[in-house]
């Protein structure tokens, strides 16, 4: 034990909580790890600091119009939105969309949300649905999982 913890350790009051100088050193502490700690956590340039904030557009596979609507600092998370016009799949056929959050990593924002049927309800209950986007800054697009390219909506 060091004499720093010693001395906090000296400031226990008779009911056995800590003393002030406790509190605040184990505050300071505190502080010290959260700052260090988000500059080694802070995403990558590309994709944070609000760059991916805005509408994207792109055509899905099955030739239906999607939307996703980012919003935020993205320091490192964003609030995030996707509309299918059209769904081949779990809908089968109404629109669809995807609501949830998005959090830079690396090279992209990777967003978790709950998929609801725009006609119908949302036909996974407690369910969330994961997809990542990669960030391209050089042709500032997104590219999803299924390969299918987003660009800014002008």
């Amino acid at each position: 034990m060091n004499a720093t913890s010693s001395s906090a350790d000296a400031e226990v009051r008779r009911d056995g909580r800590p003393g002030w100088r406790r509190r605040t050193a184990t505050a300071v502490v505190v502080a010290g790890i959260v700052a260090a700690g988000s500059g080694a956590l802070a995403p990558a340039a590309s994709a944070g600091g609000g760059e991916l904030a805005g509408t994207w557009t792109s055509t899905d596979l099955d030739g239906s119009h999607q939307t996703l609507r980012i919003r935020g600092a993205g320091a490192p998370v964003y609030a995030m939105t996707l509309r299918d016009d059209f769904t081949t799949g779990v809908c089968g056929g109404p629109p669809a969309k995807l609501v949830g959050h998005g959090v830079t990593v690396e090279d992209g924002v990777s967003m978790t949300g709950t998929l609801v049927c725009v006609r119908g309800g949302n036909p996974l209950p407690r369910e969330r649905i994961s997809s990542f986007f990669a960030y391209d800054g050089a042709s500032d697009t997104l590219t999803d999982p299924s390969g299918v390219v987003w660009e800014r909506a002008g």
